[in-house]
């Protein structure tokens, strides 16, 4: 067992040209490995409202800011490691895995890591399935009241506690090559959301249905679009006793529509060497369906965001094997609710800018 977790934990990202299906001479299957090192800045690790800026800023809110920054310079490592091998006929099948790592440079509360293992299968030369699962031991948000606290000791300091959370995903996703320049993926999650024990309210299960086509537009452009709906229902009561119907607590169940699209393009040889850029957008709004009346539960009732997200990158291959790339990421949010008294407190809230940029290093080999 513990070999077998091993070598899932070893196998990862594979070059394009290994998922040809062209059979291996090797009886032990076409191995690769992938190392991704990233440098980045990012100037609002904790998406933080301009209000809550500002109150940072002026040393505000006791017991509310367990930083030293709002902004942070991050290092990003990941290993992907993969092994393909044929057990059925001329059909591919590929083990992965990979294992990542941010480190925050001046809140280490911030950093976090996560594990991803799958097996993808050629059912003909033309489709492929795949199964995934994805480990997410502890993701740190922010410190938020605990409710419960507030009855206890009141709007003191002591009542800001972490908000923290683990993650389980199982996904799958069926491709299918429609023409030679033409291929549509469908995607399926299964997510579950554990919050640490201040906050178990929003303990959740959530699902996400996608689908996503990529389109060869010539020999040096390709663009790819697509849909993604999530469904998140938040368990709502953190008492034994309790239910969602005659709890005290919040609800931050919520549907969400995601739009995205995004194109590639190759660059004309930089001093001989290949290079490309890449521009994508997203869009999504999340429309939360609590019961929940506003006055008790003023953050998510009647409440919707709307998000904003551009990704640029330029990547350059500098060796066989060896590549370098730069990237700027901007998200945006806008939250607002139909209930119209808490407008400004759920902007104040959730509204927030946050832009991202930096340096990647890339190295893969194939053995």
């Amino acid at each position: 067992m513990t070999i077998l977790v091993y070598m899932m934990f070893i196998v990862g990202l594979i070059p394009e040209s290994l998922y040809a299906q062209n059979k291996s001479s090797s009886n032990y299957g076409d191995w690769s490995i992938d190392l991704t090192v990233t440098s980045a800045y990012d100037n609002n690790i904790l998406k933080y409202s301009d209000k809550y800026i500002e109150r940072f800023k002026n040393r505000e809110d006791a017991g509310r800011f367990h930083i030293n920054r709002y902004d942070d310079l991050l290092m990003n490592y990941d290993v992907r490691v993969a092994c393909s091998n044929w057990f059925i006929k001329n059909l591919r099948t590929i083990f992965s895995a990979s294992a990542d790592h941010k480190a925050y440079s001046y809140n280490s509360s911030k950093s976090w890591s996560s594990f991803d293992f799958g097996i993808q299968q050629y059912v003909t030369s033309s489709t492929s399935l795949m199964f995934s699962y994805s480990y997410l031991p502890e993701f740190y948000v922010a410190h938020f009241r605990d409710d419960d606290w507030i009855n206890l000791y009141g709007y003191t300091p002591e009542t800001f506690q972490p908000y923290t959370f683990s993650k389980d995903e199982y996904a799958l996703w069926l491709q299918q090559n429609i023409v030679t320049s033409t291929r549509v993926r469908l995607y399926f999650s299964y997510m579950k959301y554990f919050y640490n024990e201040h906050f178990t309210e929003y303990d959740s299960q959530n699902m996400m249905y996608g689908i996503r086509l990529f389109q060869d537009i010539s020999k040096i452009v390709t663009a790819d679009a697509g849909y993604r709906y999530i469904t998140s229902d938040a368990k709502g009561y953190d008492e034994d006793f309790e239910t969602k119907t005659n709890s005290d607590d919040v609800d931050a169940t919520y549907h969400e529509h995601i739009f995205f699209a995004g194109i590639d393009v190759n660059l004309p040889k930089l001093m001989n060497k290949n290079n490309s850029v890449s521009l994508s957008g997203q869009f999504s709004k999340r429309l939360y369906k609590t019961e929940n009346i506003g006055e008790l539960d003023p953050l998510h009732a009647g409440r919707f965001d709307v998000n904003y997200r551009i990704n640029f990158n330029y990547d350059i291959k500098l060796l066989n094997n060896f590549s370098a790339g730069l990237f700027y990421a901007w998200m945006y949010r806008d939250t607002d609710t139909s209930f119209q008294p808490n407008e400004e407190y759920v902007s104040d809230e959730k509204d927030y800018d946050q832009s991202q940029f930096g340096l990647i290093l890339k190295y893969g080999f194939q053995f």
